[in-house]
């Protein structure tokens, strides 16, 4: 499961940043794509972050759900109002919806707490 946790990221990850590089200079709003391609990259660099730090850093699990969740509102969104045949055109969208959809699942999973194991007491780990 933590492999696949890492793929959905890493997936989630590089598709934001060729979401930002392959912006067209021609389009008159590029830089409301570009925004929205780096809220897809810092959610994906939080979710990064979770795999790596998941009990280190307080309130990030919190902070995870939050970006994925909200992205994921916005995706949905965005295939609600372009309609199913365009969302079928464009399958980058629906493919960020479902790693979205993935990370916020694993998000919302346990995390291992260095505390709850056995044998490790709060004053053994400080």
């Amino acid at each position: 499961m933590k492999l696949l946790d890492r793929l959905c990221a890493g997936a989630l990850f590089m598709l934001a940043i060729a979401h930002c590089l392959l912006v067209s200079r021609t389009y008159t709003g590029r830089i409301w794509i570009f925004g929205t391609g780096l809220a897809l990259l810092f959610t994906a660099m939080l979710n990064v972050l979770r795999l790596r730090n998941s009990y280190g850093v307080r309130g990030l699990k919190l902070f995870c759900i939050t970006a994925n969740v909200t992205v994921l509102v916005f995706a949905v969104s965005l295939m609600v109002s372009i309609g199913k045949s365009r969302t079928l055109q464009h399958p980058q969208i629906a493919l960020v919806g479902t790693l979205l959809l993935v990370e916020t699942a694993f998000s919302l999973g346990k995390t291992l707490d260095p505390d709850s194991r056995i044998g490790r007491g709060r004053d053994f780990c400080r």
